[in-house]
């Protein structure tokens, strides 16, 4: 869900302001939270992702507030006076003093300032429980929104990359079995060049066209969804992961390990044969361990974080 009232981004700053029914509401939310396994179900209170790479963009020095850290400040209200109006409201909420200020840096150091007087109240455990769901649920989205940005990024390339595999492992096969002339396709490695240019070219010029074109049907979307989430299961990554390593290993023992005209160089040689145009597919499964990984380093460096976001947050 996105995010409620009570959670917001006020001056590239994270405000968190609770009370007993924010309190009962969080503890709703999260009952059963322990079950959830997938990425989305781990984040129950989104922001949006592009404020939240400018709070990023401040914890290291990019933007002109530049706050040096990640901060998030914790205000409690025990008792909400809801007679009063969204002004005044706003105006106590500016006055009232916060119970916990967190200090989250890129690379994963988290400092906490409490006010004593919160460790003495009747709900101080709920307050510091719910205040560490909500950094922890801030933690994983900035992972997360990273993630997003560089697979948006990387798409194109994405797709001018597997373009390439599919060229790769296809094209020779093609002319074997259908035993096409080299005037109808040509060289393989000339084709092998030009596919991602030309994937990349497209992509371009479809990025600059002054109109926006028309949307896929719903029904292809939620196919191609569906058969995205069955590529990339956690089984058939597993399975992408040993066929990928079978591949590189019988490449090396075909070309440096085994003698030319060894019968298991042979067998390995059909087998490779046959392996080979699925490699795609293998590569279409990894693609999100692939981003996710890209995502983390992302997130652990400063250095890469201006790097690759700088000129985008700016």
């Amino acid at each position: 869900m996105a995010a409620p009232e009570w959670l917001a981004i006020v001056e590239e700053e994270i405000i968190v302001r609770l009370n007993p029914k924010v309190l009962a509401q969080i503890e709703e939310d999260t009952s059963g939270f322990s079950d959830r396994h997938n990425r989305d179900g781990d984040i129950i209170y989104k922001f949006n992702n592009q404020e939240l790479l400018q709070v990023l963009a401040s914890s290291v020095g990019i933007t002109p507030s530049s706050q040096g850290a990640i901060t998030i400040w914790t205000y409690y209200n025990d008792l909400p006076d809801k007679s009063r109006n969204a002004g005044a409201t706003q105006l106590s909420e500016t006055k009232q003093a916060p119970i916990l200020r967190t200090l989250m840096n890129v690379d994963g150091d988290l400092s906490q300032k409490v006010c004593q007087d919160i460790l003495q109240h009747p709900l101080s455990d709920r307050i510091l429980k719910a205040h560490s769901f909500i950094v922890g649920q801030i933690s994983r989205q900035f992972i997360t929104a990273i993630e997003d940005y560089v697979e948006a990024k990387l798409r194109p390339f994405a797709i001018a990359t597997i373009s390439m595999v599919t060229v790769l492992t296809w094209c020779e096969p093609l002319r074997q079995h259908f035993h096409l002339s080299d005037a109808l396709i040509g060289n393989c490695w000339s084709i092998i060049i030009v596919a991602p240019i030309t994937v990349l070219i497209i992509w371009w010029l479809i990025s600059k066209l002054p109109f926006q074109l028309p949307d896929v049907p719903k029904s292809l979307l939620d196919i191609g969804k569906w058969l995205v989430a069955i590529l990339e299961s956690r089984f058939l990554q597993i399975v992408a992961i040993v066929f990928i390593a079978a591949l590189i290993l019988s490449w090396l023992a075909v070309n440096f390990a085994l003698p030319a005209n060894a019968p298991l160089k042979l067998s390995i040689d059909s087998i490779q044969n046959f392996a080979e145009p699925y490699l795609p597919i293998a590569i279409i499964s990894l693609r999100k361990v692939i981003v996710s990984a890209l995502g983390k380093i992302f997130f652990r460096y400063s250095f890469f974080v201006k790097l690759i976001f700088g000129r985008f947050i700016k």
